[in-house]
């Protein structure tokens, strides 16, 4: 069970950690807080990147054996994400890279 709960956890973290970058990506905007450079083409990739790495912990987690510590890690990981996104997207510049490349 502690492998369900630690691979449910990295789940839900990179599921919330792929869908704003795949979504602002697929609209156009290219701005974002990761340090990878600020192109829409690279946050879809960034986002769909996390997707992958969430669809295959989820994939071994194991979750129907233990649905209830799987699902509530799972949301554990999405709060962790979201409350980290909470305070990076707001910050013009977290990883140093405007002021490094002007």
């Amino acid at each position: 069970m502690p492998l369900t709960v630690f691979l449910a956890l990295v789940a839900g973290f990179f599921a919330g950690n792929g869908l704003p970058y795949f979504l602002q990506g697929s609209l156009g905007e290219g701005h974002n807080p990761s340090p990878f450079p600020d192109h829409p083409a690279v946050s879809v990739a960034t986002g769909l990147g996390c997707f992958l790495i969430a669809s295959a912990a989820w994939h071994f987690a194991g979750v129907a054996a233990h649905p209830w510590p799987g699902r509530l890690a799972a949301a554990a990981g999405l709060l962790i994400v979201g409350l980290i996104h909470a305070r990076t997207w707001r910050d013009p510049d977290p990883w140093g890279k405007r002021t490094r490349n002007a």
